[in-house]
């Protein structure tokens, strides 16, 4: 009896180690992300007649609210586009280097490189293409209006959201912690005494009145208007 009990038991752990989440399959549409969130903004974009390009942006800019390591508004990527008549065509929306970059910036006058000045200094960072990336596919491709594409964002921003696990563990990180601590603005949001804790609701004013900007203005607003 304790044979099979024990045959039993290595069965079941051998099934869970390799079971597999069934395949989802959809007729008329399917956004995927990283964030269930971030997905369901991009289905509400679909169901209210949005296109494919209008749903990747608008959970493009939900991502850059509850998943900010997969999407963002700081940063860049790469869009990929398959059009209904089989055209394929590509936009790249990487960072890019501020006007007034010079080749020896890193460099001391002895032409070493200055420790961390490329990295956590003003100097490293890049102009951001995301939103760039994002308007340019909307006014190429896009079929709804932009507000109702980034307003959706600006909500979760202000209203908040619960904290998964995988957002709970980065925003506890010592790593984390101590970066963001270092910085008196993101150390009002990101830096304090009670560790974060699963499904606690966190709101992101900041990014909310941000993105509302955005959405009102257009996203040309991100590099011109109250945000530059």
């Amino acid at each position: 009896m304790e044979k099979r009990l024990i045959k039993l038991y290595i069965f079941l752990i051998i099934n869970l180690l390799f079971a597999r989440t069934p395949d989802a399959v959809g007729e008329n549409g399917m956004v995927v992300s990283s964030h269930e969130l971030a997905s369901q903004v991009g289905i509400d974009i679909l169901q209210n007649g949005g296109n494919a390009i209008d749903a990747a942006i608008a959970t493009g800019f939900a991502l850059a609210v509850v998943h900010p390591g997969a999407g963002n508004i700081g940063g860049g990527g790469f869009m990929v586009i398959r059009l209904a008549d089989g055209t394929v065509t590509t936009i790249d929306f990487r960072e890019t280097a501020p006007s007034a970059a010079f080749r020896d910036m890193f460099l001391d006058d002895s032409l070493n490189v200055i420790p961390g000045k490329s990295w956590n200094t003003a100097w490293a960072a890049g102009v951001p293409g995301s939103v760039a990336g994002f308007g340019l596919a909307h006014e190429k491709f896009g079929s709804l209006n932009w507000q109702s594409l980034v307003q959706p964002s600006a909500v979760l921003a202000t209203n908040g959201f619960p904290l998964d696990y995988q957002n709970m563990q980065s925003l506890n990180h010592p790593y984390y912690q101590d970066y963001l601590s270092k910085d008196k603005e993101s150390a009002v949001i990101f830096s304090r005494d009670e560790p974060f804790s699963l499904l606690e609701k966190f709101t992101q004013i900041d990014l909310g009145k941000t993105l509302s900007r955005i959405s009102k203005n257009g996203w040309t607003e991100f590099y011109t208007g109250k945000t530059a």
